[in-house]
């Protein structure tokens, strides 16, 4: 973890929060001047504090396939499991867990009938354990989504058209470099584009897609015990029968829960957890159980938590 003031957490926080504000917004929140939030985020990126810029999707509206949670037995040793996996562009995270399972991975298809295909892949990788043992869970609903939660709308809405996507694609995540330490401006974005879109065509198409909530927000990637929240749990929660949704509606909005989902196991709800220590965890826990449809829940810590190479999602 890197000697971070509070005043630098503080705008970490607002960076999480929307990535877009401007930078005389973000000092107004935290009490700093523009210059000083344009110089602290250059430092952030230089140093390795923001890894990515990161435009937050509605799954539903933007995935043809159901999201699925990949889990592999493997063990420390076996690196290239890890590897292939990172370069599997469905990938959107991955981590090293404790319990029946080593590695645990969300992956998202863009494309009708792609979903075979990675079956084919995730086979060759397996194969490279001496396990060869994983399993995949079906994601049937997001409720929540990098902190972000998702409104009710129907389980299936219909998908954004191709000419959004290549506009979703080229900003759902950029990393930043000494040369651009700071998200692409909406001019920028136009001009990466084929073919180049003008800076109104694209503020049109991003606030039209904002409206319809495809696109839920803008955050960035990054260590999270550098605002102190080392501990990631995963969550598998077993609702009483019949209050699925109402019972994921009131852990979506837990400051801890960073993602939920719906799956298709009996432990029907899957959450990523994120708190400052395991007594926090602990406190998490205690105050979920306050809700009675909780009948039952399993958490597996986080031992390792990769980062996503940037790549443009196609």
């Amino acid at each position: 973890m890197q000697s971070m003031t509070k005043k630098e957490q503080d705008l970490l926080r607002s960076l999480l929060e929307n990535s877009r504000s401007s930078h005389a917004l973000l000092g107004s929140k935290i009490g700093k001047s523009r210059n000083w939030v344009a110089r602290t985020i250059r430092k952030m990126a230089q140093n390795g504090v923001v890894l990515a810029y990161v435009t937050v999707f509605d799954p539903a509206q933007v995935y043809a396939e159901r999201n699925t949670i990949l889990l592999i037995k493997t063990n420390p040793r076996e690196l290239d499991v890890s590897q292939g996996l990172l370069k599997m562009a469905e990938l959107e995270s991955l981590d090293g867990i404790s319990g029946d399972h080593s590695l645990l991975g969300l992956f998202r298809f863009r494309g009708v009938g792609t979903f075979e295909g990675f079956l084919d892949r995730v086979d060759q990788v397996v194969a490279k354990s001496r396990a060869e043992k994983y399993q995949l869970v079906q994601v049937l609903a997001t409720y929540k989504t990098h902190g972000f939660t998702l409104e009710s709308r129907p389980p299936r809405p219909r998908l954004v058209s191709s000419k959004d996507w290549d506009l979703m694609s080229t900003i759902y995540r950029q990393a930043p470099s000494e040369e651009n330490p700071f998200p692409l401006s909406q001019s920028e974005i136009g001009k990466v584009m084929d073919p180049c879109l003008s800076q109104p065509a694209v503020s049109k198409a991003m606030k039209r897609l904002e409206t319809r909530g495809a696109i839920l927000g803008y955050s960035v990637a990054i260590k999270f015990s550098n605002i102190g929240l080392p501990i990631k749990f995963f969550l598998q929660i077993k609702p009483m029968p019949g209050t699925i949704a109402q019972t994921a509606r009131k852990i979506s909005v837990m400051d801890e829960v960073w993602d939920l989902h719906r799956t298709s196991e009996d432990y029907s709800l899957f959450a990523t957890v994120r708190t400052p220590s395991v007594e926090a965890y602990n406190q998490f826990i205690r105050h979920l159980y306050e809700n009675e449809d909780v009948l039952d829940t399993q958490s597996q810590i986080s031992l390792e938590e990769w980062f996503v190479p940037v790549r443009r999602f196609t």
